[in-house]
């Protein structure tokens, strides 16, 4: 009785020499020494082409994205209609007493608006 291993050494008896050719080309071409490559600005830049090509596509879609297409959206208030500090002042109180108001918070007290600076003690400085 033939082993598993004599049947396949049999059916691929006729490869062997093919393989064999295969076999002492390629220890052929391993002996040679490749010559010395020289390096081109022109090889250079065709390793590059694809990195900066993608480079580019991508600036130019930061650029696209970063133009501004609406008109002018600052908006200028005229100097006649900015309310003065009092007003301004006035209205935050109003709001504050509006939202205690509202949210049942504590009573609230009117605050004393500050005197003027020039009608202000001065500190004595402690040493």
């Amino acid at each position: 009785m033939n082993t598993p291993r004599e049947i396949l050494l049999r059916q691929h008896q006729a490869a062997s020499p093919k393989l064999d050719a295969i076999r002492a080309g390629v220890v052929a071409t391993l002996g040679r020494s490749p010559g010395p490559e020289t390096i081109s600005w022109r090889g250079v830049a065709r390793s590059l082409r694809w990195h900066l090509a993608g480079w580019s596509a991508a600036w130019m879609v930061v650029m696209v994205l970063n133009v501004d297409h609406s008109p002018s959206a600052v908006a200028t208030i005229a100097r006649d209609k900015i309310p003065s500090p009092q007003q301004i002042w006035a209205s935050l109180r109003e709001h504050r007493r509006l939202l205690l108001e509202l949210s049942d918070g504590p009573a609230v007290e009117k605050a004393a608006l500050p005197g003027r600076r020039s009608e202000m003690k001065p500190k004595e400085a402690e040493v």
